[in-house]
């Protein structure tokens, strides 16, 4: 590849920036493709071709690798910030934190060797097929063997990116990589002032909806045809461009990739399945293709024009998904909708109502894919302490099944019944996402602090939820969020936005409203 810019490039704020922009703009060519492919893994491709499409990604992975850490992009990135640091006027906003993405992409594939790196990505894309095979199979043994395996990566590059970062553990090192700008003392500290209230609160909406009758479970007939065509409706009125992004079934985990011309949403969809959960999914993962779709165009190719990451995807996730999609005023938009479309009239299990208390259901138990809103959290306390601990050497993956059970009748009051209900159905230790989880948390609570500014920016948002028009919630968001790119920190953003500081408050006054006040 040939590392220099061409001869009629822009003007640049100091020699040797252009080349850099040039050399970034095909490094995202090549994310592109390898996401791409990855993408197809997920979703068309024959089973038969897992070990030739491993192969082509592994190809452009060390392809980045190699692109990425060569002497040339190494002198030239110390060469520009030399001169940025020197001549800081010379320098808009944009481009200096295009500058701080280029050398945060660059720091973190240097701090790896490459065998190191390939073997992250490798991990990543054929991890979710082992964990779909460990729980089919249930053998601890061959899963832990695997797990092992994973962890003993992750300790490598963790230690490694601890000296590049000179971070306080190697897990915290692992964690720049989700939510770089809160520590691993201030994540303790967090979910230690907020396990004790959320307790409380967990307890009483149980007390609450036990003296209640029991919302009727949905009944109907549900072909993956008909919840394709709600899911592809709902997500159009959420402003998704179908001319630059498509939705598709996966046997797999739901998710979202691709980028602002090719965003492609991966939905669960089963036969005859409650079509409730195919909608949760469109919800949670169509944010995530609105943030692609509306990334800033002037900088798609470049680092600081790509999203902020897991902690803000999530967030904006869970402000649809959560906060507005389990709402009485979204059920009372989608029911008559749902009604027509799988052509159950007079069905009262139906009624807006009874679908505003299927997902509002509290729950207790040791699934969290079954976890209702309040026990996920529990949930990801379990995982956070058992991935810290792991990462920094304070737990054997051969004590991991006994912690893993004893921790979960700590949080959750409950012990599993098997592997499959308890260490084996986190499959985040199988693709090497460890830093991912405690992400759900801190994107529970902006998602939280999101909502109070959308309603205090949009007042009569309820209602237009009511009518199914989500054009003012996704403009501000576009403006707000997704028009920013990298442009600037991720809670610093959102420190801009709310006015707030990440706080437990805004997520447990949330909980409180929704379960154990009668507002709606």
């Amino acid at each position: 590849m040939n590392d220099m810019a061409p001869q009629n490039a822009t003007p640049e704020p100091a020699p040797g920036y252009q080349d850099l922009k040039y050399y970034f703009a095909n490094l995202n060519t090549m994310f592109s493709i390898r996401n791409t492919l990855a993408m197809d893994m997920m979703t068309s491709m024959p089973i038969g071709g897992l070990e030739r499409r491993i192969h082509d990604i592994s190809s452009i992975t060390k392809r980045i690798y190699a692109e990425t850490t060569t002497p040339t992009v190494t002198t030239l990135l110390d060469k520009v910030e030399a001169q940025a640091d020197n001549n800081s006027d010379d320098w808009d906003t944009w481009d200096l934190a295009n500058l701080k993405e280029m050398r945060r992409i660059h720091s973190h594939l240097s701090a790896l060797t490459p065998d190191l790196y390939l073997a992250s990505v490798q991990v990543s894309n054929q991890g979710r097929r082992k964990h779909k095979q460990a729980l089919k199979s249930g053998d601890w043994n061959e899963a832990k063997t695997y797990i092992s395996q994973v962890v003993d990566l992750y300790k490598k590059i963790g230690d490694l990116k601890q000296k590049k970062f000179e971070t306080r553990t190697p897990y915290k090192a692992l964690l720049l990589g989700y939510a770089s700008d809160i520590s691993e003392a201030e994540m303790d500290g967090l979910y230690e002032k907020l396990l004790s209230p959320l307790q409380e609160v967990h307890k009483k909406a149980l007390e609450k909806q036990a003296a209640q009758e029991a919302p009727l479970p949905l009944d109907g007939d549900f072909s993956k045809t008909d919840q394709m065509w709600l899911n592809k409706t709902i997500l159009e009125l959420m402003g998704f461009d179908f001319s630059r992004g498509d939705l598709f079934v996966t046997n797999l985990a739901p998710m979202t990739s691709g980028s602002p011309q090719d965003a492609r949403v991966l939905v669960r969809c089963g036969e005859n399945a409650n079509f409730l959960d195919s909608l949760e999914d469109t919800l949670y993962q169509g944010a995530r293709g609105l943030y692609l779709q509306n990334l800033p165009a002037d900088w798609h190719t470049q680092p600081v024009g790509q999203d902020q990451g897991a902690l803000i995807m999530n967030a904006l996730s869970i402000l649809y998904e959560t906060m507005i999609g389990r709402t009485p005023q979204f059920f009372n938009f989608v029911s008559v909708r749902a009604e027509g479309v799988f052509r159950e009239f007079r069905n009262r299990s139906f009624e807006p109502e009874n679908l505003y208390r299927l997902k509002k259901y509290v729950t207790k138990t040791t699934k969290r894919n079954e976890a209702g809103e309040i026990s996920k959290i529990f949930h990801d306390i379990l995982r956070y302490r058992l991935e810290r601990d792991l990462i920094n050497g304070d737990l054997k993956v051969d004590d991991l099944q006994e912690r893993w059970n004893e921790e979960s009748k700590a949080l959750l009051g409950l012990e599993p019944k098997g592997l499959t209900d308890g260490v084996l159905q986190n499959p985040d230790w199988f693709t090497g996402r460890f830093g991912f989880i405690p992400t759900n948390t801190l994107s529970h609570i902006i998602a939280a602090e999101l909502q109070n500014r959308l309603f205090e920016t949009t007042p009569d948002l309820r209602d237009q939820v009511e009518r199914g028009q989500f054009g003012a919630m996704g403009q501000w968001l576009k403006d707000n969020i997704h028009g920013k790119g990298r442009s600037t920190d991720a809670l610093a953003m959102i420190k801009s936005l709310t006015g707030e500081t990440l706080s437990e408050k805004p997520l447990l006054t949330h909980l409180e409203r929704r379960y154990l006040s009668d507002r709606r």
